[in-house]
């Protein structure tokens, strides 16, 4: 298995600073941890329904990423995930681009059709029905691909259409920086996923991402396309501790601050059990949000104890 940290927790922490100063420590320490990834989520505000207080503060991905960019070495970046709606896809594709020379060859673009409604309401953007922003997404990446591929380039999709659009300087990956697309909607995004996708990002229990991995076997089979060049990998929330009491602690702690924390707490060994049940259905990397990463103790001990117990063997 590989790893990715969800860097979404933008509190300072034990190295002082603003919020950004927290994020970078984040990625930084899970640089040093053994990490392969760091993730942010595109989002621009929390209303307290989607797992974080209203208010909590959140920096806007992109900016971040240009950040840790030139913040770390070795890390690949993306955004877990992009919603297609919220820019213009050829922008986007320019955006992920720029990412890939600053980085040296590190971007990876993460799309998802989009979904919070509140921040489409709260921003004055117009929020499409599921349809339309499937399409959108499709679009999406078609345009990304063509701008990739050749500068200018062309295309004329149902919702978004570019038209000699130049993307110059290329990316350094080549053929192009790979794609992501998160979700697990069996009938349109994991068959899209199927067509696009370097890498396929789902969610839920181990039984859960069996069933979808299978979806898009069934998908991959049915395009002519070897499940093999997919990348399996799946988004998951833990608080770890290095007791048992540790961990009760954190769950008591986060408890009393609302909402709930709903994913997993537990001791290392416990973490590397879950994970196991994940590697046994075929899950090849694992991008991991902790409610306390900005106070980096629970990277490193991340890093310590579960990356090497279920490192690439």
């Amino acid at each position: 298995m590989k790893f990715g940290l969800m860097a979404s927790e933008c509190r300072p922490g034990p190295t002082g600073g603003n919020g950004w100063d927290s994020v970078l420590a984040q990625a930084r320490r899970a640089e040093a941890a053994g990490f392969d990834s760091v993730w942010l989520p595109d989002h621009f505000m929390w209303d307290g329904t989607t797992g974080r207080a209203a208010g909590t503060p959140i920096l806007e991905a992109y900016l971040c990423l240009a950040g840790l960019a030139v913040g770390t070495e070795r890390l690949k970046l993306g955004v877990l995930v992009s919603g297609a709606p919220y820019r213009n896809p050829a922008l986007l594709a320019k955006m992920v681009t720029t990412l890939d020379v600053m980085s040296h060859g590190r971007a990876i673009l993460g799309i998802g059709s989009g979904w919070a409604r509140f921040e489409f309401d709260a921003y004055g953007r117009p929020f499409p029905d599921v349809p339309d922003r499937m399409r959108g997404l499709r679009d999406a990446v078609e345009i990304a691909r063509r701008m990739w591929a050749s500068s200018p380039a062309g295309y004329a999709g149902t919702v978004y259409a570019i038209r000699d659009a130049r993307n110059d300087p290329p990316p350094v990956q080549r053929p192009r920086p790979p794609s992501l697309i998160g979700g697990g909607g069996e009938r349109t995004t994991l068959r899209l996923a199927t067509r696009f996708a370097d890498y396929c990002n789902v969610s839920g229990a181990p039984e859960v991402v069996e069933r979808k991995y299978a979806v898009l076997r069934a998908h991959s089979a049915a395009v002519g396309r070897p499940h093999e060049q997919i990348t399996k990998t799946l988004f998951t929330w833990f608080l770890i501790g290095g007791t048992a009491a540790e961990a009760e602690a954190k769950r008591r702690y986060f408890e009393g601050n609302p909402p709930t924390f709903a994913g997993l707490v537990g001791t290392p060994e416990q973490i590397v059990e879950r994970l196991r049940q994940y590697e046994a259905v075929g899950v090849q990397e694992v991008y991991v949000s902790m409610r306390d990463a900005y106070e980096l103790e629970s990277i490193a001990l991340f890093g310590d104890t579960v990356i090497p117990a279920l490192a690439e063997r």
